[in-house]
C-alpha cells in the first residue's frame, strides 16, 4: 500500500526575502565588491584597465549606493552599512570634484592685479578649429592663450590682435596654438611636425620671462561597450601612446633652466588624477588642485563629466583661481587660471 504524496503548496516554498543571506550576499555584498574593485583599479591604474580609467570616477557611486539601499533592512543592515562606509571613503580619496565644490572662491584684490605680478592664462579646445569658439576668449582679457584643435594658422594670426591687442604674437604647431602679449620666441621641439605641443619663451610686457607649452595629447573615445574585447584593446593602445607623449613633454620640461618659470596647459585627453601625470617633473603642479573652485570638469561643455583640460605651473607662481567656464561654440569648457608671480626672494 503506497502513501499519498502531497505536493508542497506555494505557502511552503521558501521565498526570496531582502533579509535572506543570499539576498544580502548578492545585493549589498555586490555593492561592497564594486567599491573594492573600483578602488583597486583607480589606485593601481593598470594599463589593462584603460577602458575603465577613462571613465569618471564618480560614475560608480550611484549604482553602488543603490545596491546598498536596496539591501538595507532594520534587521539585516550590517552589510549595507559597510558598503555605505566604503563608498564614503571611495568618494573622499578618489573623487576630486568634491574638493573644488566645497572650496570658496577668493576674489583677487585690485591692488594685486595693478601690480603687474598677476597674469591670466586661458586654455580652450576650439572644437575642430571653430573660429567662433576661439574668439570667445577675448571677453576674459587673458595674457596668454592656449588653443587645442586650433583654427588654421592664418585664422589664428588674424584673430590674435582682436584677442590680446596689437602687441600680441602667436605660434602655431600641429593642432595647437599659443598666443601672448609681448614678445614670443619659438622653441622648436624634436620632430616638431608631429609633436603634441608647441613651446615658446615669452617676455610679457611686465618684463617677466616664462616658458609656455600648449598641449593636446592623443584623443580617446569613451566607449560603453565594455563587453567588447576591441574596446579594451583600443583603450589600452591609446594609453600606451599617451604614456609616450607624457614622456616627450617631460623631456621638454627638463631642458628648461630651473630659474625660468613654466606654464603648460591644454587638452590632455586624460582624466585628472591619472597616474600618467606623475611622469611630469615634480617642479610643476596642477593649478586646479590648488585653487580650483566650482565644477572643474570640462568635457562635454553642456554636461561636463571629466576634467581633461588643465593648466599647470611651477613654484615661480601661486595659483590664485582656476575654473572651467561654459562656452558657446565649443564642446569643451575653457579653463581660466589667474597666477601670481613670486619673485625668488618671496617663494
Amino acid at each position: 500500500m503506497s502513501a499519498d504524496v502531497t505536493p508542497p503548496s506555494d505557502l511552503d516554498r521558501p521565498k526570496l526575502s531582502r533579509q535572506s543571506a543570499w539576498f544580502q550576499a548578492i545585493v549589498p555584498g555586490g555593492s561592497i565588491a564594486l567599491s573594492l574593485t573600483a578602488a583597486f583599479i583607480f589606485w593601481f591604474q593598470p594599463d589593462a584597465c584603460a577602458a575603465i580609467l577613462v571613465l569618471p570616477r564618480w560614475l560608480w557611486i550611484a549604482p553602488g549606493l543603490l545596491l546598498a539601499a536596496i539591501g538595507w533592512t532594520r534587521k539585516r543592515k550590517q552589510i549595507a552599512n559597510v558598503a555605505l562606509v566604503l563608498w564614503c571613503l571611495y568618494t573622499i580619496f578618489f573623487v576630486q570634484e568634491l574638493r573644488s565644490l566645497i572650496r570658496f572662491h577668493q576674489s583677487i584684490p585690485d591692488t594685486t592685479r595693478a601690480s603687474g605680478a598677476t597674469l591670466r592664462v586661458i586654455s580652450l579646445n576650439c572644437a575642430a578649429g571653430n573660429e567662433l569658439a576661439a574668439a570667445e576668449v577675448a571677453n576674459f582679457h587673458p595674457d596668454i592663450v592656449l588653443f587645442q584643435e586650433s583654427p588654421l594658422r592664418p585664422i589664428v594670426q588674424r584673430l590674435t590682435p582682436q584677442l590680446l591687442g596689437p602687441n600680441s604674437q602667436v605660434i602655431s604647431g600641429y593642432d595647437v596654438s599659443l598666443i601672448t602679449r609681448g614678445k614670443l620666441t619659438p622653441i622648436p621641439a624634436d620632430r616638431a611636425w608631429s609633436a603634441p605641443f608647441c613651446h615658446a619663451r615669452i617676455e610679457l610686457p611686465s618684463g617677466l620671462v616664462v616658458d609656455v607649452l600648449s598641449i593636446r595629447f592623443h584623443p580617446y573615445g569613451i566607449r560603453a561597450d565594455l563587453w567588447s574585447p576591441a574596446c579594451w584593446r583600443e583603450q589600452r593602445e591609446n594609453r600606451i601612446q599617451q604614456h609616450e607623449e607624457f614622456e616627450w613633454v617631460a623631456r621638454e620640461i627638463e631642458k628648461i633652466p630651473a630659474d625660468v618659470p613654466i606654464i603648460l596647459g591644454g587638452d590632455f585627453n586624460l582624466p585628472a588624477g591619472d597616474k600618467l601625470f606623475r611622469i611630469l617633473p615634480p617642479r610643476i603642479r596642477d593649478t586646479f588642485r590648488i585653487a580650483g573652485h566650482g565644477w572643474g570638469d570640462s568635457l562635454v561643455n553642456d554636461i561636463p563629466f571629466v576634467r581633461i583640460d588643465q593648466i599647470w605651473c611651477d613654484d615661480h607662481f601661486r595659483a590664485l583661481s582656476t575654473q572651467a567656464h561654459k562656452t558657446v561654440n565649443s564642446d569643451h569648457r575653457m579653463v581660466i587660471c589667474d597666477l601670481l608671480y613670486l619673485p625668488p626672494d618671496k617663494k
